[in-house]
């Protein structure tokens, strides 16, 4: 801008006000609405036309899809939209249920970037949030909302591998609304497990009964969170009966009971790191799901069927997990691979009990480096559910029939 400018006879708040619109004008054309510097808190009444925010900017979707010139006079254009179907949910305890979704974000170079954002339900009305960046280029499995948690699972690539590889790596990112933003969650740490369950303090009892599991655990003494899990207890029920369950999610991990006490009766004792989320009138099936299974990514590219990661036929099994002619049964046995840490090899056996886990070997299925091949068996109490709950699980890709040959 010209010196001169400010040697103008003009007041000195009329200088500044020339100074911010020529800028304004400058960075965001006329008619670009869509494309702003700040989130809009506009209400709208249907999620497909909310503004979200990504990377600072707010974009604001018309049916779903957003489309503007990276610049004026530019031919580059800035593409933004939906990916694939939304997913209702409570993810503000509201009683209401809000939305979550993936968008694709094409700036205009070589890259897709995929997103995970929220409509929040404002008395039937929706304000969009921010967006977090899953990834470039990558492959969207599902959407789960639990207990307000929101998870976006997903497959990427490893930091070597060059992005015409398609993306094989299973990823997911855990996030949560706080005051309307969408907040990430740190990673889990090693051993460390998400879960949520029920709850019980007494004079005699501190524990855990996760949903997934069918005995409790004990709260263990010396965990970071107990505090905070004592006093969330005492604010919900200062007035009520002692001893009823509370619904939590708590991140934390397994540990060995105490050798005395009134916790050396538990088989097994919860080592709470965080509490996560205290649910007020929660239960241990409020969960939505979403999966791509039907969804394409990019064209050449395989496409994972998440709701059909069991390749063989369960119906071919009698009860016992046995198949073949009346005198001479044999077990199925079946291969994944899952990545090679001792909390994701410690999660799969507690849900499988006949399972081994090696690394360094591909097995049929071909599991590749900083994986473990896991070999597991039907011949086993209520084998279909311990499938299907492997299947559920976000890094197990696949599960195929082992042929020994």
């Amino acid at each position: 801008m010209p010196n001169n400018f400010w040697n103008m006879n003009m007041g000195h708040v009329f200088g500044r006000l020339i100074f911010l619109f020529i800028i304004s004008a400058t960075v965001f054309p006329v008619g670009a609405d869509e494309y702003t510097a700040e989130l809009q808190p506009e209400l709208v009444s249907a999620p497909l036309n909310g503004t979200y925010l990504i990377e600072g900017k707010a974009i604001r979707l018309r049916d779903g899809r957003s489309e503007m010139a990276a610049a004026p006079e530019s031919a580059t254009q800035i593409r933004t939209a939906v990916y694939g179907p939304i997913l209702y949910g409570d993810l503000d305890d509201d009683g209401d249920e809000d939305v979550a979704m993936m968008l694709t974000h094409d700036p205009g170079g070589s890259g897709t970037f995929f997103y995970v954002a929220v409509a929040v339900n404002l008395n039937g009305h929706y304000q969009g949030s921010n967006a977090v960046l899953l990834g470039d280029r990558i492959l969207p499995l599902g959407l789960t909302i639990q207990h307000g948690l929101l998870v976006a699972r997903y497959a990427n690539r490893r930091l070597e591998e060059a992005m015409a590889r398609p993306p094989t790596i299973p990823s997911s990112r855990h996030l949560m609304l706080t005051n309307n933003t969408l907040v990430e969650l740190d990673p889990l740490g090693e051993g460390e497990q998400m879960l949520a369950g029920w709850v019980t303090i007494g004079h005699e009892v501190r524990s855990f009964q996760p949903c997934s599991q069918k005995r409790p655990l004990w709260l263990q003494g010396n965990a970071p969170a107990l505090n905070g899990i004592m006093s969330a207890y005492r604010q919900t029920f200062s007035n009520s009966q002692p001893y009823r369950p509370r619904l939590m999610m708590l991140r934390g991990y397994m540990a060995d009971p105490p050798p005395d006490g009134f916790g050396m009766d538990y088989e097994e004792a919860f080592v709470a790191t965080h509490v996560v989320r205290v649910s007020p009138d929660g239960h241990c099936r409020d969960a939505k799901r979403l999966e791509y299974a039907s969804m394409e990514h990019q064209e050449g590219e395989p496409h994972i069927e998440t709701n059909r990661k069991i390749t063989f036929d369960l119906s071919s099994l009698d009860q016992q997990g046995l198949y073949g002619p009346p005198n001479g049964k044999y077990a199925l046995s079946y291969e994944f691979c899952i990545p090679d840490s001792e909390s994701h090899k410690l999660e799969v056996t507690r849900i499988d009990p006949t399972l081994q886990c090696t690394a360094g070997s591909p097995g049929r299925i071909g599991c590749g480096p900083g994986t473990n091949l896991c070999l597991g068996s039907t011949h086993q109490q209520d084998f279909k559910e311990v499938l299907h709950h492997l299947a559920e699980l976000p890094y197990v890709i696949q599960i195929d029939q082992s042929l020994f040959e």
